[in-house]
């Protein structure tokens, strides 16, 4: 059989959130993985954790690849927001004159032509340089792996939330809403999105293999209680429907307990609005993979 070392343990603890004996006999138990290779093993250790419930929810935390700041501006009218994300390797650059300069040039330069990719970016020409040369060139002089990251451009009812720190946000686009009352709600969505991290607007987005495979752990998970032996299946189908709703909450905006308070949902308070709805949204946290 595969060794279980403390490599592997290190890896699915820190996949997983779990302890480090808890994540030692995970791998024990699914041993029979370890010919399919590390990956599928470690994700069988995963999902075993999750069974029974010893794992911390982390398994779906992004991991930060790098630092790096975001540079946005708005139209006159507040209805088009364009957001340049440019990255580097350490925190300090972001403090670097050069670096900043480059960013809000980048960002102006997006803005003037309404880009919308980094790659459309990449292709233009800034000052008589093509811009990936110009930022191939800063990165050389100052010893980081820079790049623009994403670029992102939002015209028609919007609102939107940039952090202090530039380095998290949100734009939220709406319909059956417009002028101020846009603003504010979409503020308000985006700052909900920048705490919660929704991954998906509808639950119908939420990949069907996640879905699948999330309800057959909540099915395990139940027939593993004991305090579940003598319950009626339509008990068991509630229980069931209740801890797939709670799977759901952690991924979709409209589900998630809303950051202001957590009594009501996201979808309670786009109700409380009319006719408001989020017709799309995206998030920014600089680094993330």
């Amino acid at each position: 059989m595969a060794d279980v070392n403390a490599q592997l343990v290190a890896k699915l603890r820190e996949k997983s959130g779990a302890r480090m004996m808890d994540c030692k006999k995970a791998l024990v138990e699914t041993q029979a993985e370890a010919a399919k290779g590390e990956g599928p093993w470690l994700a069988a250790a995963e999902t075993w954790l999750r069974t029974k419930s010893l794992d911390k929810g982390h398994a779906m935390a992004e991991r930060t690849a790098t630092e790096g700041m975001l540079a946005h501006k708005l139209s006159p009218d507040g209805k088009t927001l364009t957001v340049v994300e440019m990255t580097a390797n350490t925190d300090f650059v972001t403090k670097n004159a050069e670096f900043l300069k480059l960013l809000n040039d980048l960002l102006e330069l997006a803005d003037t032509n309404a880009l919308d990719s980094a790659e459309k970016l990449a292709a233009q020409t800034l000052n008589g340089t093509p811009v990936a040369e110009a930022v191939k060139a800063l990165a050389g002089k100052i010893g980081e792996n820079i790049g623009i990251k994403r670029v992102v451009r939002y015209q028609g009812e919007i609102g939107y939330y940039i952090h202090h720190d530039s380095k998290q946000g949100a734009i939220v686009e709406l319909t059956g809403v417009s002028g101020e009352k846009a603003q504010a709600l979409g503020k308000e969505l985006a700052m909900h999105i920048v705490f919660a991290k929704p991954a998906y607007l509808t639950r119908e987005e939420v990949p069907a293999d996640l879905v699948k495979k999330e309800t057959e752990i909540v099915a395990e998970r139940l027939k593993n209680d004991p305090r579940n032996a003598t319950k009626p299946p339509e008990i068991l189908q509630k229980i069931a429907a209740g801890q797939l709703g709670k799977f759901y909450a952690s991924f979709v905006l409209p589900d998630q307990p809303y950051f202001r308070d957590s009594k009501i949902t996201v979808a309670q308070v786009m109700k409380e609005q009319g006719g408001a709805a989020v017709k799309r949204f995206v998030r920014f946290q600089v680094g993330a993979a």
